[in-house]
């Protein structure tokens, strides 16, 4: 076998782990432990306060603490195919309430088919919403703005949905009414997170988070 050939068969078996072939895709799902690294912790948001530690489980361990969001989701399957789910969340002065929840699939083919699900659960969390934009980050993604579930007058919630991989992200932020928050707010927390799930599915330890200000 000639150096050409040699090269093109060593391509061909690492496309799936190497640049050969272009983008790299996980070619096993993620444990509980890499879910939680995808989660943005007090060093991806600096200056901001943790309210809630980043946290994941297994679904069957999150169905045991009651830690299973979606089952408590208005799409009651919205817990198909899911196999870890986690949240951290984030506060700060004079600043909206921040909060993330990461849930994981076999595959990327599962999480795409979940997709639509998990987006009509959690879009209910954000009542007298419309559409934001769609399409902006990775391989899909959704947003929207609109009140909070407490529906005081004046507060305001953002949500933002996104898939990379075998990975779907929700983040969600909200305001009080004396709290001022633009539309295009949450968008770099959102990019950020994506940014940790592309790490941990191209198997490097995740550093994305926001600049310091």
């Amino acid at each position: 076998m000639n150096a050409r050939r040699a090269a093109a068969a060593v391509c061909a078996a690492l496309t799936l782990v190497s640049a050969c072939g272009g983008h790299a895709e996980a070619t096993t799902p993620l444990t509980a432990s890499q879910a939680k690294t995808v989660l943005p912790d007090a060093r991806a948001l600096p200056g901001w306060k943790v309210s809630i530690e980043p946290v994941a489980y297994t679904l069957k361990e999150a169905r045991s603490v009651g830690a299973a969001r979606c089952e408590r989701m208005v799409a009651r399957n919205s817990c198909v195919g899911v196999q870890n789910t986690g949240t951290s969340a984030f506060s700060r002065t004079g600043q909206p309430l921040v909060y993330f929840l990461v849930q994981t699939y076999q595959d990327e083919a599962s999480a795409k088919s979940a997709y639509g699900t998990v987006w009509k659960s959690w879009k209910q969390e954000v009542p007298e919403s419309r559409v934001l934009w769609n399409g902006k980050i990775r391989e899909e993604s959704d947003a929207l703005v609109g009140s909070t579930t407490s529906m005081v007058k004046g507060s305001k919630g953002l949500l933002i949905q996104v898939r990379v991989g075998s990975v779907i992200m929700v983040s969600m932020a909200e305001a009080g009414a004396q709290v001022d928050m633009a539309d295009s707010y949450l968008d770099r927390f959102a990019d950020a997170f994506a940014k940790r799930a592309e790490e941990v599915q191209e198997g490097t330890t995740p550093s994305a988070g926001l600049m310091e200000n």
